[in-house]
């Protein structure tokens, strides 16, 4: 079998994403970014937005959202979870297929959030770079912008006995996701995990399988505060979790865009 791009539309990381999302144990996100944005009624923009999750949730406490996601099968996803909202909820929603490092949209929102490792999916200084130019040319002066990174440590873990199964769906499919290879390079900061999707029917026989390699870029403090700073976003904070602790596998930078900024969408990286 051979590997996939992760969300590719032919495998099952897309389709399997919710229950990936939902084993890890980010405690309090919801909260953390509705409190950075402000209060009900506020706009936020998500980019990497995936199949919705935390989209409707700060729909759901009043907030205008606008999700993007540069996989057609993730915004897919998530616009039919978005189809099935009460009306109140779905209006307050939008959802586009865009690149993160290159959107242009005809306004400015109260926050901006890029969740759940989404950053770190982009594999060079300058799209990084033009990604958090993104972020400024879209935030209100004043807004705040948190970023959620897997921190260093995290990407280094070797890998061990890793499996998530359990319920897929009322027709009593179930799901098997193992983690059967794992890298790091130090050098370049590359980090690739191979997982294994799996789906079997009830009677146990196996439906659908897929292999896809999901890749990370480790971020260097000293380069994402240099490019926020060069782009008008000023740092706030840098934290462990976020309900506060340290658990050693995240990095959750928050920064604040500055009354004045060079927001325009150009690469402000060091060359590739």
């Amino acid at each position: 079998m051979s590997n996939l791009p992760y969300y590719d539309d032919t495998g099952l990381s897309a389709a399997f994403y919710d229950v990936v999302s939902s084993a890890y144990p980010f405690r309090g996100d919801i909260d953390f970014y509705a409190d950075i944005v402000g209060p009900a009624g506020s706009s936020v923009l998500e980019l990497g937005c995936g199949t919705g999750r935390i989209v409707i949730a700060l729909a759901e406490r009043g907030y205008g959202v606008f999700g993007v996601d540069l996989a057609p099968a993730m915004i897919q996803r998530a616009a039919m979870k978005c189809e099935r909202l009460p009306p109140e909820v779905g209006s307050r929603i939008a959802l586009m297929q865009g690149d993160m490092t290159r959107i242009v949209l005809d306004r400015q929102f109260d926050g901006a959030i890029i969740p759940f490792y989404g950053y770190a999916h982009l594999g060079t200084p300058t799209a990084r770079a033009d990604a958090l130019a993104v972020v400024a040319r879209h935030l209100k002066p004043g807004g705040k912008a948190a970023i959620h990174l897997p921190a260093h440590a995290m990407l280094r873990q070797p890998l061990g006995d890793e499996e998530l199964s359990g319920p897929y769906n009322a027709a009593g499919d179930s799901v098997r996701i193992r983690v059967v290879a794992r890298t790091f390079a130090e050098d370049t900061g590359r980090f690739c995990q191979v997982m294994e999707y799996t789906l079997i029917d009830p009677a146990g026989t196996i439906t659908r399988q897929s292999r896809e390699e999901l890749v990370y870029h480790a971020v260097d403090r000293t380069e994402i505060v240099r490019n926020a700073e060069r782009c008008g976003l000023s740092l706030a904070g840098v934290l462990g979790d976020f309900d506060g602790s340290d658990t050693g596998r995240e990095a959750i930078y928050v920064f604040v865009r500055r009354e004045t900024a060079h927001t325009s969408v150009e690469s402000y990286g060091v060359p590739d």
